[in-house]
């Protein structure tokens, strides 16, 4: 079960690439920013595609589409969960309201704390729901809600349901062999940058993540993503200090002029809104 707002489909992204090769030209974030540094004339609708977390689905559909349609792009990976059976909490949460367990989650000491207001009695729950009780859980830290969930013991409720999350090692080689592919940090644990975390924490998934994605993939890696988008400052200067560009989740497009490259905007894209061209150009012009 899929975090709503979080899949496109394989024929769906092929679509989406061909559309955006027709209106811009499709760079590498590593390229762009090379050319930036050296002074090079950019293209007037350069546009980057990105991908978060390291979904093993980007190796064995989105791959050979980018492939296929020669399109480079750049994936941030968790790294310390790489070809492990990890799981995002919003995908347990997903995955246990899907299997009928809204109520014993309601009813969890840590999260009815912010859960008071949603009624999660239906046995089936739209796409909304679920997307409002993940937004509700928010309000905690990430420690809090997979603490919660393993006394909810999750993987005997609906650990199977969910499957495969994450690719292998030898999967992330692959992407990065093809020469389409650039891997950047998408942190240690996927934890959110917030005060929450200690300082040793924050330089635990900011810096670490760097060195171990660096010893496995033997390249340099120099772009990062914020987890969920969420940083403090503490965490915007470390990233500032030991990548050259990060990405955010906000809206927006980096208009040359007044670019900030270690809070790089960009635009959500996912099946529900955006799976005809038509869509997919309102998506892109702001109008969804």
């Amino acid at each position: 079960m899929e975090e709503p707002g979080m899949v496109v489909h394989p024929d769906t992204f092929q679509m989406q690439l061909r559309e955006l090769k027709r209106h811009f030209d499709l760079v590498s974030l590593s390229d762009w920013l090379d050319a930036r540094d050296r002074g090079e004339q950019l293209p007037k609708r350069a546009c980057a595609v990105t991908f978060d977390d390291g979904w093993q689905d980007n190796y064995q559909y989105a791959l050979p589409i980018l492939e296929s349609e020669r399109v480079p792009a750049t994936l941030f990976a968790v790294a310390e969960k790489i070809g492990t059976d990890f799981q995002f909490w919003p995908n347990i949460v997903a995955g246990l309201l899907a299997e009928g367990y809204g109520q014993r989650l309601a009813q969890h000491p840590t999260l009815a704390q912010v859960m008071t207001e949603l009624d999660l009695s239906r046995a089936v729950l739209d796409r909304e729901r679920v997307a409002k009780c993940i937004g509700t859980l928010k309000k905690l830290t990430d420690s809090e809600i997979f603490a919660a969930l393993e006394s909810l013991e999750w993987r005997r409720l609906c650990g199977e349901a969910l499957g495969t999350a994450l690719m292998s090692w030898n999967q992330l080689k692959s992407m990065q062999a093809s020469g389409w592919v650039t891997i950047g940090s998408h942190t240690c644990s996927h934890q959110r940058l917030t005060q929450a975390l200690s300082e040793n924490a924050l330089e635990q998934e900011i810096v670490e993540s760097k060195r171990i994605l660096q010893q496995n993939l033997g390249k340099p890696v120099d772009l990062f993503c914020f987890p969920n988008g969420d940083y403090d400052p503490r965490a915007l200067n470390l990233v500032r200090e030991h990548y050259r560009a990060a990405v955010t989740t906000r809206r927006g497009i980096n208009r040359a002029g007044r670019i900030n490259n270690h809070e790089l905007t960009r635009i959500g894209i996912h099946d529900d809104i955006t799976h005809t061209a038509r869509l997919f150009s309102a998506r892109l012009s702001g109008w969804v």
